[in-house]
């Protein structure tokens, strides 16, 4: 998962520049520090240093930014949520099939379906969201306007929280989710479609 992957992160800060405006130890111990606040055990207290060692001062995250913080970390809690729920209902269904259906024909079937279907739907979803990237601009500024309708996700552009994550950023890292997520969709669907070619020669063997 990209979400609390420090690896990732220092590659995107890399490619974005960031290690040019601060200092890359403090970064990457910010980094941390966010991976906590976004787990609930911690608080976003910490100060970087700039890259240029001739800036005495630090960069720190002000109160709109960490109430901007607070509202995304409400906001990847009901994410995950959903789909860990969505998880669990995915293996009760197959555990279930498992269970009662007694003929293996039929549990190949029912598992094909089961995989079939799921991935189907992510996929559907996430070519929806290829096609609303092609303007990204737009789809992230509608983005923030549907779960921050509070309006606390206007930052200047030396603020310490674009600095860290500039536009780019957030691009490179939607393209490498729905990539992964792609693949991951695909994986799936292929699973399904074996199990359902089972059943059919099967089938076809047992009507012979």
């Amino acid at each position: 998962m990209y979400l609390f992957n420090i690896d990732f992160y220092d590659r995107l800060y890399d490619q974005n520049g960031v290690y040019e405006k601060l200092n890359k130890d403090d970064v990457l111990g910010m980094t941390k520090e966010i991976f906590s606040f976004f787990k609930y055990q911690d608080k976003l207290d910490g100060q970087i240093k700039y890259a240029d060692v001739s800036r005495r001062s630090v960069a720190f995250f002000t109160e709109n930014e960490i109430s901007h913080m607070v509202d995304v970390r409400d906001l990847i809690f009901k994410i995950l949520l959903i789909f860990y729920v969505s998880l669990t209902i995915l293996i009760l269904l197959l555990t279930l099939l498992l269970i009662l259906e007694r003929k293996h024909i039929k549990r190949l079937k029912g598992t094909g379906l089961v995989f079939v279907t799921s991935s189907s739907v992510v996929l559907f979803m996430f070519i929806i969201l290829y096609i609303l990237s092609m303007n990204f601009s737009h789809l992230f500024d509608n983005f923030h306007l549907l779960f921050f309708p509070q309006g606390n996700f206007m930052f200047d552009s030396n603020s310490l929280l674009i600095t860290l994550f500039p536009f780019n950023f957030f691009y490179q890292y939607f393209v490498r989710l729905v990539i992964g997520s792609t693949v991951l969709s695909f994986i799936f669907l292929f699973i399904g479609i074996f199990f359902l070619n089972i059943h059919k020669i099967f089938q076809k063997r047992l009507a012979v």
